[in-house]
């Protein structure tokens, strides 16, 4: 989408709000840069160790050094992505906070939405301008954001002093979840300047909604798709699995979770399992191959949300202006 394709409403929201728009092409390309100097680290780290003739947990003296300064690579690249990752945790809020401020709230504040109005644009349309716009550019910035990310986590941070896929901020750093949840935040950001109409509140307002919707899907995920159950000699951990509960199941089929029996004063978790009646292991996991149903379940819900915000900020413009 481009200034030169846009037409009317569309064109104005995008020429009254180049500036932040450049702003945020710059930090989009600030992150870019970051990742990409993590992925460039990692990989120098691994070159170095291996024409060093090292391997990581070799006990020969000689590859102390090289085997040190390539954790300390790793980590470095490491952090680098833990800083775009929270980034892209708070990215839907920012997105959301600035529709629902300087883009709508700001407007009705001031009054120069009347201004729009009166140039044969309907309240409707200037809305839709309002959403489809920030939208539309979301959506360009963040899905790349998106992959780049994946191929700079996907090589040493991934194995070596792993961040796993479901941890919290890497589950919303790449797949589909990013766009879904900038959607979200531009759909509450819409509504609550709508209903608020007052900028820096709006703002607020947009942040903490956004911030407790994101939270609840962070508690809730784990229940998106069912988990699988590994019992008896079968409870061991999966490589890249994400493990839940864990205990032991009774004769009746009553489960017992360690968690239970850590807080029980003066008995070993397995003295407390063996009295509750546990007679065999389980373990609760979400297997590696449960990423992208959970990633579209949870992108599911955040575009259900947006949609119905988006037709609620409609209705309310529609009842406040008809």
């Amino acid at each position: 989408m481009t200034a030169l394709a846009l037409r009317g409403p569309q064109w104005v929201t995008l020429r009254q709000h180049r500036r932040a728009l450049w702003w945020a092409l710059a930090l989009a390309a600030v992150a870019v840069a970051v990742m990409i100097a993590s992925r460039l680290w990692s990989d120098e780290a691994v070159a170095a160790l291996r024409d060093a003739g090292c391997a990581v947990g070799s006990t020969d003296r000689a590859c102390f050094q090289a085997e040190r300064d390539y954790v300390d690579g790793q980590w470095f690249a490491r952090n680098l992505l833990g800083y775009i990752s929270i980034g892209m945790l708070i990215l839907p809020g920012v997105l959301g906070a600035f529709v629902a401020g300087p883009m709508l709230a700001r407007e009705l504040e001031s009054g120069t939405h009347r201004l729009a109005w009166t140039q044969s644009v309907s309240p409707a349309r200037w809305l839709a301008a309002k959403i489809t716009v920030p939208a539309a550019l979301s959506l360009a910035v963040v899905t790349p954001l998106s992959l780049v990310f994946h191929w700079s986590w996907s090589t040493g941070p991934a194995n070596d002093y792993p961040t796993y896929w479901y941890e919290p901020m890497m589950f919303v750093s790449y797949g589909v979840v990013p766009m879904a949840h900038a959607l979200l935040g531009l759909g509450v950001g819409t509504l609550v300047g709508l209903l608020v109409r007052r900028t820096v509140v709006a703002m607020g307002v947009t942040a903490l909604l956004v911030g407790t919707a994101l939270a609840v899907l962070a508690k809730l995920r784990p229940g998106f798709w069912p988990v699988q159950t590994l019992t008896g000699d079968e409870d061991a951990p999966v490589s890249a699995a994400w493990p839940l509960d864990r205990g032991m199941l009774t004769s009746s089929g009553e489960r017992v979770l360690w968690e239970d029996c850590f807080a029980a004063p003066s008995v070993s978790a397995e003295r407390c399992m063996s009295d509750r009646g546990g007679v065999i292991g389980f373990l609760d996991i979400h297997p590696a191959s449960h990423y992208w149903p959970l990633q579209l379940v949870e992108s599911g819900i955040c575009l259900a949300v947006a949609a119905l915000a988006a037709l609620a900020a409609f209705r309310v413009l529609r009842a406040r202006h008809a």
